[in-house]
């Protein structure tokens, strides 16, 4: 993968954007709803990286007062979703192929330590969580479903191995740089899936054996994976 300066995302529609392309609300505080919403938007590039995100448009948008919005787009700031910019606003932001290439790397060393501790740590109840979860990600890879269910099936399984792993460290750290990753992997989840649930096999079934070492160098391999497929633009 050759370096250049920026992640090459899906376009954005901006103006074009409906009550359709809202994703569903999940349950939570009005902030971080409407930060979810937004953060989705941007992830699946309904909103693309340098468009300017208007507060009065997105509260419209999202049947929402300013208040919520300007406190989400504040958060996503600080998630790297977000840029603010004095006197200008808020825009979304243009990822660069450093981040992205910084953002796998450390998710490969932790993730690849979480699925060693996941190995040793691993009972019967966390290998029938996995085979659930696994059973789930290959039928809708199968049936090609949509991107956003393919990141989410995708986001429980690593969830799972880390969780099962119990360092709250990793836990909590992964928790911000899975969000930055989803990012990136959406741009290339739906051809990725067949041969990411193929490597997610080949994990679950490490983990299950409690082979520690096997399972932490599938993962890291898995992870490197994803990292290389992703395509760049510029110079």
């Amino acid at each position: 993968m050759a370096a250049s300066d920026s992640l090459d995302v899906r376009p954005g529609v901006a103006g074009q954007l409906s009550r359709g392309d809202v994703p569903v609300m999940r349950r939570a505080s009005l902030r971080e709803q409407v930060r979810q919403a937004v953060e989705e938007l941007i992830v699946f590039g309904k909103l693309a990286p340098g468009e300017h995100l208007a507060e009065e448009s997105i509260a419209e948008l999202l049947g929402v007062s300013r208040q919520p919005v300007r406190e989400a787009l504040q958060s996503l700031s600080v998630a790297g979703f977000v840029d603010l910019r004095a006197g200008r606003g808020a825009f979304v932001h243009e990822p660069t192929a450093r981040e992205a290439r910084e953002v796998f790397h450390v998710r490969a060393l932790l993730e690849s330590d979480s699925c060693r501790l996941a190995a040793q740590n691993v009972d019967d109840d966390g290998v029938r969580r996995l085979e659930g979860i696994y059973a789930d990600g290959l039928e809708a890879s199968s049936r090609g479903d949509d991107p956003r269910r393919l990141l989410e099936l995708n986001r429980a399984f690593h969830r799972a191995i880390t969780e099962i792993g119990a360092n709250r460290v990793s836990l909590a750290l992964l928790a911000d740089l899975e969000r930055r990753a989803g990012w990136y992997l959406a741009t290339i989840i739906a051809n990725r899936a067949p041969s990411s649930w193929a490597e997610h096999r080949a994990i679950l079934d490490a983990v299950a054996a409690h082979d520690a070492d096997l399972a932490g160098d599938l993962m890291l391999n898995h992870i490197d994976h994803s990292r290389d497929l992703l395509e760049f633009t510029g110079q």
